[in-house]
């Protein structure tokens, strides 16, 4: 990033450089060399080992005997309060509790990006039995696309918005089952529209089913609850079950105080 570009954008340079570092880390690339992560962000090494020693002292990274970097605990504390004080965990977060207790399935809370056309897991519920399904884990981010929480956050929206994002997605296969057809794609969000909640099964992950609505705060669509399992558990008649399950449940709770 040129002076210039920060400068109009009012950024202050040290702190832009230190977001940069601590960004560059990702589920791919968990640890980083000085040298990696100085490529990483277009920085001297000199410059990023100086600004990493901060951010060390300040728990935002840790370093490992070997000399390579990783993320620092003090995110995962601050991330717990932004999953905490998150709009959508006030209204849905109580939902979450309930549905984990009476469906013994994993329960997510998903926020949407309408930017950058993304999802961010920041909320999950465990069963205690049977075994949590294979799936997201709080602070994962997907591309919005196929799938019961992409197609319940889309079913959200009025049919004129839907219309105006879908042909926008990458909808890319991650399965056999994922929908990749843009006019399939927007054929499911409006059935899902229709009977208030979207549901899968292998089109996300191979063996993974769920039911998901979509969650509004203040008239907005700010993402998606859902029930997940493993698809073995639920056949067609289930998962419409669930889905109503899921739209019950959240109509009727009151969001946190």
């Amino acid at each position: 990033m040129s002076d210039a570009g920060s400068e109009r954008r009012g950024e202050v340079r040290s702190v832009a450089r230190a977001l940069d570092i601590l960004s560059a880390f990702s589920t791919a690339h968990p640890r980083l060399t000085l040298s990696e992560l100085a490529d990483a962000v277009g920085m001297p090494r000199p410059s990023v080992r100086r600004i990493a020693v901060t951010l060390i002292e300040r728990g935002f990274l840790r370093q490992d005997p070997d000399g390579a970097y990783l993320l620092g605990l003090r995110l995962l504390e601050l991330g717990s309060q932004v999953s905490e004080s998150s709009a959508i965990t006030h209204r849905a977060g109580a939902a979450a509790d309930e549905l984990a207790r009476m469906t013994g399935e994993t329960v997510l809370i998903a926020e949407v990006d309408w930017e950058s056309l993304s999802v961010l897991i920041i909320g999950r519920r465990e069963p205690v039995q049977p075994p949590a399904a294979a799936t997201s884990p709080i602070g994962r981010r997907y591309p919005l696309s196929s799938g019961c929480i992409a197609k319940a956050v889309l079913s959200g929206l009025p049919p004129e918005g839907a219309a105006t994002i879908v042909p926008r997605l990458r909808l890319t296969a991650r399965t056999a089952a994922t929908i990749v057809d843009p006019d399939r794609l927007a054929a499911e969000v409006a059935a899902s529209r229709a009977r208030g909640y979207a549901i899968q099964s292998g089109e996300f992950l191979v063996g993974n089913a769920g039911a998901a609505v979509p969650v509004h705060v203040s008239g907005r669509v700010v993402g998606a609850l859902a029930v997940v399992g493993a698809a073995q558990r639920y056949p067609s008649p289930k998962l419409h079950s669930t889905g109503r399950l899921v739209r019950s449940v959240l109509a009727q709770q009151r969001p946190a105080a």
